[in-house]
C-alpha cells in the first residue's frame, strides 16, 4: 500500500500586509536614528513686540534651525544651558577672554588655520551655525571663517550694543574699531581721503572695508548670499595705504618723517627708558629705513608707519632698550620675549630682510599672503598679528606720514588690487614665455604699476615682482635690485 506524501500549504502574505510591515520596520529604525543622533536640547526664541516668547523645543540642532529660518521675527537658539548658539542674525563677541589669549578660527571653504584677539576687534558679522551647534561662522576684516561656539557669544542686532562702523568727517574716513560690544569702548582711526560713494553724517557698516552699507541686516543677507548688491558702492573698494605693496619704493625724505614726529611734539632722540615725552629713538632715523629700501627693496614708509604703529611712536620699552622697533618675537602671551638688537639699523635690515624678503613677502613661504598691510583675508596681516586690524592700523599712520606731505605716495604710486577669478601669471621681463609665479582664482592680487608694453604684438603691463628674480627664477636670497615682472593686459579686470 503506498502512502501519500503530506505536502505543507504555504500560507501567502498579502501585499498590504508586508508593506505595513515594511512601513513599520522603516518607522522603528527612522525613530530609532532620531534617538541616536540627538545632540542636545534646544529652545528656540523668537523677538516678538510682547516680547521674547519660545517658538518650540527641539533635541536635533538641525530641527531648532529649520525653525528659527521659518519665522518672520528676530529669533535665536539656546542650548539647554541658556548659550546661545544661532540667531536669524546679529554679531559675533570675540571679547571673551583675556586680552592674552587669542581665539582659534579656521576659513570657511578651506582647513586654513587662522587666529584673531577680541581684545583689539570685539564684533564680527554672524553667518551661520554647523549643523551640530558647535561652530559658528563669521566675517571680520576680510575673512569669513568657523569658530567654536565655547569661545564667543552671540548677540542679536541691538542698538544698544556698540558695535564696529565707518563715517567721514571733514573728508577723511574713519573707522571706529569696537573693543567692548557691550560697554562701547573702541578706537578710531583716520584711514585715507572719503572715497566719492561716501557721505558725512552718515553711519556705514562693512567686515572687510571692500563693500560698505548702511542697513546691518542688508548687509547680513549680502554677505550671507556672496552679492553686493545691497551696497552703497557696486564695485569694490580698497584703500591705497591698506593694499599697496611693499615693493614699493616712496617719496618721502628722512627729513619729512622728522617733520612728522615734530607735530607730534617729538623732536629729541630717545636714549634711555623711560624717555621724555619730547623724545623718540625714530628721530633722525629716516636715512636708515631708505638706505634698507635702497638695499633691500622694501617700501621705507611703509617700515616707518609699521616701527610707529609697534612702538608707540619710537618710545615703547623694547624699541630704545632692545632696539626693536616691530615687535620681533613680542608674542601676545610672552611680549618678554622681543628680540634684542644690536642697533636701530641691524632691526630695520631684518624686518626688511629676514621677516619680509624671507618671509611676509616671499611667495615660496607658508607665510605669503600679499606683501600688503591688508587685512585678515590677504597681505601681511593673515598671520603677522593677532589684531584683526593690525592692517588698518599700519595704513593709518602711512596715511598719516604721507597725508603731511600732500600725498606724494598716494599720488604717485600706481595699484591695481582686485580678488583673482582666473590663474594670472607674472612672467619674467627679459623672456615672456618664461613665468616667475602665478596667482590662483581665490587669490588677492595687488601690482605695482610701472609702466605698460607691447611684445610680438601682446599688450603687457610691467609690475614690481613680489620677490628678487635670478636668471628667470625668483629667489629671495638674491638682491631686489628693483626686479620687474609681466602682467598680460587682457589678465587685468
Amino acid at each position: 500500500m503506498t502512502r501519500k506524501r503530506r505536502t505543507r500549504s504555504r500560507r501567502r502574505i498579502s501585499r498590504p500586509v508586508l508593506i505595513l510591515g515594511l512601513l513599520i520596520g522603516l518607522a522603528g529604525l527612522g525613530f530609532l536614528g532620531l534617538k541616536l543622533t540627538e545632540n542636545g536640547v534646544f529652545t528656540v526664541m523668537a523677538v516678538t513686540k510682547e516680547g521674547v516668547e519660545e517658538q518650540g523645543v527641539y533635541k536635533h540642532f538641525l530641527f531648532a534651525q529649520f525653525k528659527m529660518d521659518s519665522l518672520d521675527e528676530a529669533a535665536y537658539i539656546q542650548r539647554e544651558d541658556q548659550k546661545v548658539v544661532a540667531l536669524s542674525e546679529g554679531f559675533v563677541n570675540l571679547n571673551t577672554k583675556s586680552s592674552l589669549e587669542n581665539t582659534l578660527y579656521t576659513v570657511d571653504g578651506s582647513d586654513a588655520a587662522g587666529y584673531t584677539n577680541g581684545a583689539y576687534g570685539a564684533d564680527a558679522l554672524y553667518l551661520d551655525t554647523s549643523s551640530d551647534g558647535s561652530q559658528a561662522l563669521m566675517q571680520i576684516s576680510g575673512v569669513k571663517a568657523w569658530v567654536s561656539i565655547e569661545d564667543i557669544q552671540l548677540y542679536l542686532f541691538d542698538e544698544s550694543l556698540s558695535c564696529s562702523y565707518y563715517y567721514v568727517s571733514e573728508g577723511v574716513l574713519y573707522h571706529f574699531i569696537s573693543t567692548d560690544l557691550l560697554q562701547g569702548n573702541g578706537n578710531t582711526l583716520s584711514l585715507e581721503q572719503a572715497p566719492d560713494f561716501m557721505d558725512e553724517g552718515v553711519i556705514y557698516y562693512s567686515y572687510d572695508g571692500n563693500y560698505f552699507y548702511t542697513d546691518l541686516s542688508k548687509m547680513t543677507d549680502d554677505v550671507r548670499n556672496a552679492s553686493h548688491e545691497n551696497a552703497v558702492n557696486p564695485e569694490a573698494h580698497y584703500n591705497f595705504y591698506q593694499y599697496v605693496p611693499h615693493r614699493s619704493s616712496t617719496h618721502l625724505t628722512s627729513a619729512d618723517y622728522d617733520s612728522f614726529l615734530a607735530d607730534y611734539g617729538i623732536n629729541q632722540q630717545a636714549t634711555t627708558f623711560p624717555c621724555s615725552d619730547n623724545q623718540s629713538v625714530l628721530v633722525q632715523s629716516g636715512d636708515q629705513f631708505l638706505s634698507i629700501q635702497e638695499e633691500i627693496g622694501i617700501n621705507a614708509s611703509m617700515m616707518f608707519a609699521t616701527a610707529v604703529n609697534e612702538s608707540g611712536y619710537g618710545r615703547s620699552e623694547y624699541a630704545i632698550v632692545n632696539h626693536n622697533l616691530f615687535g620681533h618675537a613680542a608674542y601676545d602671551a610672552s611680549p618678554d620675549s622681543a628680540t634684542v638688537y644690536s642697533s636701530i639699523q641691524d632691526c630695520i635690515y631684518e624686518h626688511a630682510y629676514g621677516f619680509l624678503q624671507n618671509g611676509y613677502a616671499n611667495l615660496l613661504d607658508s607665510r605669503y599672503h600679499g606683501s600688503w598691510f591688508g587685512n585678515k583675508a590677504s597681505g601681511i596681516n593673515v598671520q603677522y598679528a593677532s589684531d584683526p586690524y593690525w592692517g588698518e592700523k599700519a595704513a593709518h599712520f602711512y596715511y598719516l606720514l604721507d597725508a603731511h606731505q600732500d600725498f606724494a605716495d598716494a599720488q604717485s604710486i600706481e595699484i591695481q588690487t582686485f580678488p583673482v577669478e582666473k590663474k594670472i601669471p607674472v612672467l619674467d621681463v627679459n623672456n615672456p614665455k618664461t613665468m616667475l609665479y602665478v596667482y590662483e582664482p581665490g587669490d588677492m592680487a595687488s601690482f605695482v604699476i610701472q609702466d605698460q608694453v607691447t611684445i610680438d604684438h601682446e599688450e603687457y603691463v610691467v609690475v614690481a615682482s613680489e620677490m628678487p628674480v635670478s636668471n628667470g627664477q625668483i629667489d629671495p636670497q638674491t638682491p631686489y635690485d628693483h626686479a620687474q615682472g609681466l602682467v598680460l593686459r587682457k589678465d587685468l579686470p
